[in-house]
């Protein structure tokens, strides 16, 4: 019998694998990067698929079986995640990403036992740092919503 890690790493090499022949035959109308729009969701769907189907393959010796036991709590959990990211981004562009990933970091972190000061500590600094590092060492706009 398939443990459900095994099962949910198999969806994700599909997905991944999809994904991967999707940014291999991506073609954008401008390009503002040298190496070209590619390399990045090639990279990075392929990191993602390797490491699904290494953990859907690995010998079973090499981990020690976790059963979450998939109660209605966790099941819950995991759809109020579901619908976080989902309402991340749909307000990514309009609020910008500063205080849509704050919103986000802040939600999640209280979705799964975090105390509100440290999570939205947590957020801000998790927020600005991470748009410091796009924008001026990435060189890769993010959108700023409010303050643009």
């Amino acid at each position: 019998m398939m443990k459900s890690e095994r099962i949910l790493t198999a969806i994700i090499s599909v997905f991944g694998l999809g994904l991967l022949i999707y940014a291999c035959n991506f073609e954008a109308p401008i390009s503002y990067d040298p190496v070209g729009p590619k390399a990045f969701p090639i990279l990075l769907m392929g990191l993602i698929t390797f490491s699904a189907v290494y953990l859907t393959v690995r010998p079973a010796i090499m981990f020690e079986p976790v059963e979450l036991g998939w109660t209605k709590h966790l099941l819950g959990k995991l759809v109020l995640c579901a619908v976080a990211l989902t309402i991340y981004a749909m307000i990514f562009e309009f609020f910008g990403f500063v205080i849509a990933t704050l919103l986000m970091t802040i939600a999640l972190g209280k979705l799964f036992g975090g105390k509100t000061l440290p999570t939205v500590i947590t957020g801000v600094v998790l927020s600005t740092n991470t748009y410091y590092l796009f924008d001026r060492v990435l060189d890769v706009p993010l959108p700023l919503g409010f303050f643009g």
